[in-house]
């Protein structure tokens, strides 16, 4: 058994709360409660030629007929680290209470300007899909229909999908200069998007969307249906026309909704838009999840090196 390398952290789930630990060579420390240090189970120090672990052991029984680290789970993120524009579930944050499926971006009041404006064109598509379905209801015999405003929502809503990913990418250090589907499929696992769904509060014969659920890294177009429809209809209208349906002008703004909430969490969609749509995402897993801060430390952005 070898001493666990300097400074790594650790949750360990109890029934009522979360704890974080801190782990160095020498000892294991609970955090966020006082006077740690000298408290029966908040502090295991490894005696001479032992380990942590072996403190732990000696000591309680949290690991008993369990493999190191038994309970403890290994975080991925170091308190105070995060990624730029991804929104994720935050522990040890002591105003707000920890749930795996309530995502927050640490940096939000920064970004402020961006995301009002993101929403209010948002908003735009979404009152431009209300017009349409005012004409056309939307249901299952209804959802292949295609004309002109909605080829024009369709075009509107894929390139405002096309924003948030490049933005993203650019905010977390990518430098490319042309960016395609090639390089926004990397996003998919940092951002969980292949987990997201949206429904339409006004429109209950369509269904649960998820738009990126099939994305694949080797069809990074062809995978996205409604994607691949809004490149075909904007260079080609004339021969493919019918493929700017009113299901794939929904699935463009489901994906514009998405990517809101995924860079910013409950934040992401305003009052209005909660009175439209509805958007979730599957849990997190604590080894994800966003450490908040300890002591007078602050935020620190982290690019996220899937998407360099």
């Amino acid at each position: 058994m070898t001493n666990t390398p300097a400074d790594e952290w650790f949750a360990r789930p109890l029934e009522d709360e979360l704890q974080i630990w801190k782990f160095t060579n020498s000892y294991a420390l609970l955090i966020g409660r006082a006077n740690a240090e000298h408290g029966p189970g908040s502090c295991f120090h490894a005696k001479s030629g032992g380990t942590v672990w072996e403190a732990i052991m000696e000591e309680t029984p949290w690991l008993d007929e369990q493999e190191v680290p038994g309970p403890f789970v290994p975080l991925r993120h170091s308190p105070g680290q995060f990624f730029p524009r991804m929104a994720r579930p935050i522990i040890g944050d002591p105003l707000d209470k920890f749930s795996l499926v309530q995502a927050r971006l640490p940096d939000c009041n920064n970004e402020q300007r961006y995301l009002r404006n993101a929403q209010t064109q948002l908003e735009a598509l979404v009152a431009d899909l209300a017009a349409i379905c005012r004409v056309v209801e939307p249901s299952k015999a209804t959802l292949e229909v295609y004309g002109h405003e909605i080829r024009n929502l369709l075009i509107l809503a894929a390139t405002e999908v096309e924003m948030h990913m490049a933005g993203i990418m650019v905010s977390n250090g990518n430098k490319e200069e042309r960016k395609n589907t090639i390089s926004y499929v990397k996003l998919a696992e940092p951002l969980r998007l292949r987990g997201y769904s949206a429904r339409f509060k006004r429109y209950p014969e369509v269904a649960e969307i998820k738009p990126f659920a099939e994305w694949l890294s080797d069809k990074s177009t062809a995978s996205l249906k409604w994607y691949d429809a809004y490149n075909a209809v904007k260079h080609d209208r004339e021969c493919q026309f019918k493929r700017a349906s009113l299901c794939n002008a929904f699935e463009a703004v489901a994906a514009c909704a998405i990517l809101l909430v995924a860079q910013f969490g409950e934040a992401g969609l305003s009052d209005d838009l909660e009175r439209s749509l509805t958007v979730e995402g599957e849990p997190w897993l604590i080894k994800d999840c966003y450490v908040a801060p300890q002591q007078s430390a602050t935020w620190t952005p982290t690019n996220h090196p899937d998407v360099l």
